[in-house]
C-alpha cells in the first residue's frame, strides 16, 4: 500500500477514496492516510475489525456480508456537516441526505439482514467490542503468518509484512500442483474456501470476526503437518 507521501492527491480536492482492507491481494493500510484531505472509506471487509480515527473521515461505508452479517445491506456513516453539500443532481436512492432524513427507511429494509447483524453487533460487544475484535484479528493473522515466515520460503507471502491483511492472508507454495494437493488435504480435514481468487491463485485463509481461534489452529497444523510430508 503507498505511503502518505506517495499519494498524488491534487489541491483542492474534496474526498480521497480508499479500500482500508483489500481482499484478493491481502493487504490493507496499516494507517488510514493522513493528507489533508477528508476520507471516504470502503471498510466492507474489516468492519469492526479496526479502530476508525474519525477526525480523518467523512463518510465510511460497506457491505455488512464480510465481517456483520449475511448479505443484503450496507453500513454507511456520513458525518452530518457534509450531508448539506452532497448532490441532488442523483436519483433519489442514491442520495446520502434522502437516507438521512428518512432514518435509514427510505426503502423497504432487508429485515432478516438488519436482524441478523443486530444479533452479531451485540456478540461483538458482549467479546468487548472492536478492541477486543481488533486483537483477535491480529492474533490469528499472526499464527498463520507466522508458519509462513518459519518456512523459509517454501510457503510464500507476496505482501510486505507492514501490509499484510489481518482478514485475508494469502501465500503461495511451490508449485500449483502442491497447491491443489493442499486443497485437497484441507477440504480432507473440513476446511473448504481456501482457494485464492481466480484473478491472483494461491492459497487465501479468509479469517473474518465469527472464525474461531480453534479454525485458524487447525489451518495452522494443517500447514506445518503438509510441509513436513511434501517439502
Amino acid at each position: 500500500m503507498p505511503s502518505d507521501d506517495e499519494l498524488d492527491v491534487p489541491e483542492g480536492a474534496r474526498y480521497l477514496h480508499i479500500c482500508s482492507n483489500e481482499t484478493i491481494g491481502g493487504i490493507r493500510f496499516p494507517e488510514f492516510p493522513d493528507v489533508g484531505t477528508p476520507l471516504v472509506v470502503d471498510m466492507s471487509s474489516e468492519f469492526l475489525a479496526r479502530r476508525i480515527p474519525w477526525h480523518l473521515v467523512d463518510v465510511v461505508f460497506g457491505g455488512v456480508q464480510k465481517n456483520l452479517g449475511p448479505a443484503g445491506m450496507a453500513v454507511v456513516f456520513v458525518r452530518t456537516s457534509i450531508l448539506e453539500e452532497t448532490a441532488r443532481d442523483l436519483a433519489a436512492y442514491l442520495r446520502f441526505d434522502t437516507h438521512a432524513d428518512k432514518d435509514s427507511m427510505y426503502n423497504t429494509p432487508p429485515v432478516f439482514t438488519v436482524w441478523m447483524t443486530g444479533k452479531v453487533l451485540r456478540w461483538m460487544e458482549a467479546r468487548g467490542g472492536t478492541p477486543a475484535i481488533e486483537r483477535d484479528a491480529a492474533s490469528k493473522a499472526a499464527a498463520i503468518y507466522g508458519v509462513i515466515d518459519e518456512s523459509d520460503g517454501w510457503f510464500r507471502s507476496p505482501v510486505e509484512p507492514a501490509h499484510r491483511s489481518h482478514m485475508n492472508i494469502v501465500w503461495r507454495l511451490p508449485s500449483d500442483e502442491l497447491e491443489a494437493a493442499f486443497l485437497a488435504a484441507s477440504k480432507e480435514r473440513g476446511m473448504l474456501g481456501l482457494k485464492g481468487h481466480r484473478s491472483v491463485g494461491g492459497i487465501r485463509a479468509s479469517v473474518y470476526a465469527a472464525m474461531p481461534a480453534e479454525g485458524v489452529d487447525a489451518l495452522v497444523d494443517l500447514m506445518r503437518t503438509f510441509r513436513a510430508q511434501h517439502a
